[in-house]
């Protein structure tokens, strides 16, 4: 009983430290071409953010992006277009947003990637 409360407490803890940031990957899994461009729609609570900026990179290490490729601002609708990308390999978006003193944090990486892509702020950031 007393292992069943530990991993329970473990459990809630990790769900803690995820509600801080929110990010997701997808394994290399195909060696198929990156498309030569994304729309990268950045979302809160279902609404696209406008003004904010989105990263695209090669990687994501120690949860920033790494091998920076191009920063664009998404526009009116909350979308970033990304042209000219690579061919090949794994690529990463990324971005982030202080409220209230919290970093929050979101980011995606595929090999390829997707040709639109919704990048989504947890239900968790005021």
């Amino acid at each position: 009983m007393a292992c069943i409360v530990r991993r329970l407490g473990i459990i809630a803890l990790i769900g803690a430290l995820a509600a801080c940031s929110s990010g997701s990957s997808t394994p290399s899994t195909s060696n198929a071409p990156n498309p030569s461009s994304t729309t990268v729609t950045l979302l809160l609570k279902g609404g696209g953010l406008y003004d904010q900026p989105v990263t695209l990179s090669r990687s994501i290490v120690n949860g920033g992006p790494a091998g920076v490729i191009s920063i664009l601002r998404t526009n009116h609708a909350g979308q970033a277009v990304f042209t000219d990308l690579p061919s090949s390999g794994q690529l990463c978006v990324y971005s982030s947003m202080v409220v209230g003193g919290t970093l929050y944090e979101v980011s995606h990486c595929a090999q390829p990637f997707p040709a639109s892509y919704a990048l989504k702020y947890g239900p968790h950031v005021p």
